[in-house]
């Protein structure tokens, strides 16, 4: 791969292979404007250069670059050179990557949560080991707004947008492609440094190319309107052209129907090499996955084997505890053997008192006979039963929620003081980082996370995105019904006043 080389994609622009390296490129249009042709035609040249991608196609429209390039089409389909299963993924992605065999996913057959999880594994392996290799390598990504939707937060999306923003260091380089930018994340779309804009309809389209292009509105509107069948704004820095995108050279899958016959050309046959080191990794994970399921029953019969004999030995507690009596005079004698007075003043109880003492329940006699012994006895049970109220065991809970929450970092803390104190007032991500300081990106990206895996935070999806708010009381019930009917309504509420003070103080 030779970086000093021009690439034949408009004859209006000279653009080197050089500077695709590491580039996020967008290529925004609607259907019928020219987008795809574009990809296909990037995808020409830089195959011609022997530059190694991947291109997540999931219409099973690009397996006609193999009419000119050998290149490996995997997935499920009847133009697949390989089926695959969904574990193979980071397999597939590390023999793409470390043989340089450029790859198209063709995820048409798998459903939307099949394939995003496929695709998740595959990228994250794509992600540590181009940290480790440094070698260029671009990843296409058709109908993006699928996978990179604005306004909604997945874990596909901020991997995606991690190798669109921050990949030009490991040599990693996207292809965003999409005919709805409206709803592309506008993150990614407002760091691509290079952009070809094909002509949109829609209002909320026009509008992202309204913040992309440094014209005014009219002017965008005026332009963009007229662009024909493959005329496309091409940008890129300070640079903007009007220019026309080369037609494919390679066959198109995706064309619109027609009364025309268009029949399949001859296409490349992948290396028997290649096949047969994807079929390797196959059976290899599965043969992993196996002995993984193995390994997982043994620890869990383990487990099992290890209750079994502890509710056993519970058992036989149970059943010596259950022979055991309390006899209430040794137990006072017991108690305080040292005050003979009190035996005699037994002794000197009128035979009525005596009869009276006698027909009391055992209970009254055993609570009687623990207030005539030593008062200290009576003071210290009760401190290790309770504490403000509450049973030592449900105190102690509470102080290991409080330390729990006390080692997460500063800004969790702080949101989680501004929601319980504000409770149950709805704050979205930006008025949140507004009130403490500090960026939106910051506190969506782990600490909102982080309070939400702990129950403490929970969101509701409205108008503008995802709003969050305190669950400190559905919470309590929640975490401490384990003590009832010990506590009781009022003792969840002390639970909850005792908690609100302990975590606002972290703040």
């Amino acid at each position: 791969m030779t970086k000093n080389t021009s690439l034949n994609i408009s004859r209006d622009l000279a653009l080197n292979l050089e500077e695709i390296i590491g580039q996020c490129i967008a290529i925004l249009g609607i259907r019928g404007s020219g987008k795809s042709n574009t990809a296909g035609v990037i995808f020409e040249e830089l195959l011609k250069h022997n530059y190694p991608l991947t291109i997540v196609d999931i219409d099973g429209e690009y397996f006609g670059l193999k009419e000119h390039f050998e290149v490996l089409v995997i997935g499920s389909g009847g133009n697949v050179d390989i089926e695959i299963d969904l574990e193979s993924a980071a397999e597939i992605a590390e023999i793409s990557l470390e043989k340089s065999i450029p790859l198209v996913l063709d995820l048409s057959s798998y459903l939307a949560e099949e394939r995003n999880e496929f695709l998740k594994n595959y990228l994250k392996r794509i992600w540590s080991l181009a940290g480790k290799l440094r070698r260029p390598y671009i990843i296409g990504i058709e109908e993006s707004h699928e996978f990179i939707p604005q306004g909604i937060r997945t874990e596909l999306k901020e991997l995606i947008a991690r190798i669109a923003l921050r990949g030009r260091k490991r040599g990693l380089g996207t292809i965003i492609i999409s005919q709805r930018s409206a709803k592309v994340e506008k993150d990614v779309l407002s760091q691509a440094g290079m952009l070809f804009l094909h002509r949109v309809v829609h209002e909320a389209d026009m509008r992202v190319y309204c913040d992309l292009l440094p014209w005014r509105k009219s002017e965008v509107k005026e332009v963009i309107t007229h662009l024909g069948t493959g005329d496309s704004v091409y940008v890129n820095g300070e640079t903007i052209l009007p220019i026309y995108i080369r037609e494919r050279e390679t066959f198109h899958a995706g064309f619109t129907p027609s009364l025309e016959v268009i029949a399949t050309p001859q296409l490349k046959q992948v290396s028997q090499s290649i096949v047969a080191a994807i079929e390797r990794a196959k059976k290899g994970k599965k043969h992993s996955q196996e002995g993984k399921l193995q390994q997982e029953i043994m620890r869990i019969k383990e487990k099992l084997a290890k209750k079994d004999q502890a509710i056993q030995q519970l058992e036989e507690v149970a059943r010596t505890l259950g022979y055991i009596k309390f006899e209430v005079p040794s137990l006072v004698t017991a108690i305080n053997p040292q005050k003979p007075a009190h035996s005699e003043k037994m002794a000197n109880l009128t035979e009525e008192q005596h009869s009276a003492k006698q027909s009391l329940p055992t209970a009254v006699l055993y609570k009687s006979a623990i207030s005539t012994a030593k008062p200290a006895v009576t003071d210290q049970n009760k401190t290790n039963r309770k504490q403000n109220g509450l049973p030592l065991a449900v105190m102690r809970h509470i102080e290991s929620i409080t330390t729990r929450v006390g080692r997460r970092d500063i800004p969790e803390r702080r949101l989680l003081s501004f929601l319980i104190n504000r409770a149950p007032a709805i704050y979205s991500a930006a008025q949140l980082a507004a009130w403490i300081g500090c960026a939106p990106e910051i506190i969506e990206t782990i600490p909102l996370q982080n309070l939400l895996d702990l129950n403490l935070v929970v969101r509701e999806r409205r108008i503008g995105g995802y709003h969050y708010r305190s669950n400190l009381k559905p919470f309590v019930l929640k975490e401490f019904s384990l003590y009832q009917p010990d506590i009781r309504e009022k003792e969840f509420h002390l639970i909850t006043v005792i908690l609100k003070k302990n975590l606002t103080a972290l703040a």
